[in-house]
Order: structure tokens, then C-alpha cells, then sequence
């Protein structure tokens, strides 16, 4: 399941600039090649948005802003952390993009150079908004 950042549930809308602060997830199931929509029940907190989409079940995840915290929460997870630039894109774009391998999957190798600073008060600083 890939979960994908957005801020209305809908298929025809992009993705979101937010991750932890972010009201909502697509989520693709790619054996039913189908989303379904889930409200992110931790918004306001990227660690423990992280704790709940691996608790959902999901195994990769996009984003355009994201910091440390909830980065290495999904990375010792095992989730796969895919980022797809700033700009927002369309749902099927990102899917398609994902299973062409045209995203770059962000590791501890990489991380420094993909990932937003965050902050200790949950107070989004990356200058997404």
C-alpha cells in the first residue's frame, strides 16, 4: 500500500505539500489498483502520522516536505520513503511514477539531502505553506 499525502478526497485533486500536518491520505492498493481515502487521525504531528500509516499497514509512502522525526520513524519501520519534488502532482502520476522507479527513495545514505529540518514544536517551519 502506498500512502500519498492530500488535503481533499478526491482522485482528481494532487498531492499535498504536508505530511504531518496533512487531514488526509490516498491510499493504493495496487493489487486492486484502487485508492481508498483515510483521515489522518494524528494531523499536527509527523512522528506520530508515521506511527499510524505503518500501523494501517502501509508500505511506501510520498512526500515533498518531510523532517527527520518522521523520517527515521518509517525508515526503521521498513516503510519505503519515496520523495516526488515540491510540486504537487496528480494520484496517478505518483503511482505510475513509483512503479517506473522515477522517484528517488530516500535512505540514511540520502536522507541530509531530501528531508526538511522539522521542528521540536510540531510547528511546520519548512516554508510547504
Amino acid at each position: 500500500m502506498i500512502a500519498i499525502p492530500i488535503d481533499s478526497a478526491s482522485l482528481d485533486k494532487k498531492s499535498s505539500k504536508l505530511f504531518g500536518n496533512v487531514d488526509m491520505f490516498a491510499i493504493y492498493e495496487s493489487k486492486e489498483k484502487s485508492f481508498e481515502f483515510i483521515k489522518n487521525k494524528e494531523c499536527g504531528n509527523g512522528i506520530k502520522t508515521a506511527k499510524y500509516l505503518k500501523e494501517y499497514g502501509v508500505t511506501s509512502i510520498t512526500y515533498s516536505y518531510m523532517g527527520d522525526g518522521p523520517f527515521k520513524e518509517l525508515n526503521k519501520s521498513g516503510v519505503d520513503i519515496f520523495y516526488i519534488g515540491k510540486e504537487p502532482m496528480s494520484l496517478s502520476e505518483i503511482v505510475q511514477k513509483i512503479q517506473d522507479n522515477k522517484f528517488v527513495k530516500v535512505d540514511r545514505s540520502n536522507a541530509s539531502t531530501y528531508l526538511d529540518s522539522g521542528t521540536a514544536t510540531e510547528n511546520c517551519e519548512c516554508g510547504c505553506k
